[in-house]
């Protein structure tokens, strides 16, 4: 059985991820936001944490390897998004993006990729990247938002080159707007039918990490629909 660590399990992508996952014969073991929940179900595990905490994403990452013995793939979800032009955008503004979009990947990436170096096999990390940070047509009415998954970018293209040799392959998901009820709820105007079902985004990163993608080197997959 694989093990696989996921960030926000309990958020609108995070659940089509946790269930499509756990459907594979795959352990899953989440983080949650404080006051959020999943359904109990076999094989999945969920722990509290801050991902802002540096120590506690270390101390996380080294508790999961102890007990499991090695870690197969980790998914980082969590994220947070944001409006704003340049003359709309305090440095506030880029800082929360920042720590919401930047910090709680890379403080879970770090131990992560760790854990990962002292492994035979390797891993799969996969990231979640975001049309803005490619299309500065689009960034100039998100700049932090667009800003923070940039570097999010940068740093798949660090660990695939730190960890070419020993079979670590970061994967980067680049959605456009997904089909989630918050969403609906936010732009009542727009055709959801363009956007992106969290459940085939679940099926594209089962695909890099356990399918035939598991194969391909420095992806940056634009998953786009019709948006």
């Amino acid at each position: 059985m694989s093990t696989i660590l996921l960030t926000g399990g309990a958020g609108g992508l995070g659940r089509s991820v946790t269930n499509n996952l756990l459907s594979h014969g795959h352990r899953v073991i989440t983080t949650l936001q404080p006051g959020s929940s999943l359904p109990a179900q076999e094989n999945l595990i969920t722990h509290e944490l801050d991902l802002t905490d540096e120590a506690g994403c270390q101390a996380f990452v080294q508790q999961v390897a102890g007990e499991y013995g090695i870690l197969d793939a980790a998914v980082l979800l969590v994220g947070g998004f944001a409006m704003g032009s340049l003359a709309e955008t305090d440095f506030a503004a880029i800082d929360q993006m920042y720590k919401l979009n930047f910090q709680t990947t890379y403080q879970m990436v770090r131990p992560v990729f760790d854990q990962m170096s002292n492994q035979e096999q390797g891993g799969r990390i996969v990231l979640i990247g975001a049309r803005p940070a490619l299309v500065p047509e689009a960034a100039q009415h998100m700049v932090a938002y667009s800003l923070s998954k940039s570097l999010v970018l940068k740093l798949s293209e660090i660990i695939n080159a730190a960890g070419k040799d020993k079979n670590i392959i970061s994967t980067v998901i680049v959605p456009s707007t997904l089909d989630t009820p918050a969403n609906r709820k936010a732009m009542p105007d727009a055709d959801p039918h363009n956007w992106v079902s969290p459940d085939d985004l679940a099926e594209l990163i089962a695909f890099v990490t356990f399918g035939p993608g598991h194969m391909l080197r420095e992806p940056v997959l634009k998953a786009y629909n019709k948006a």
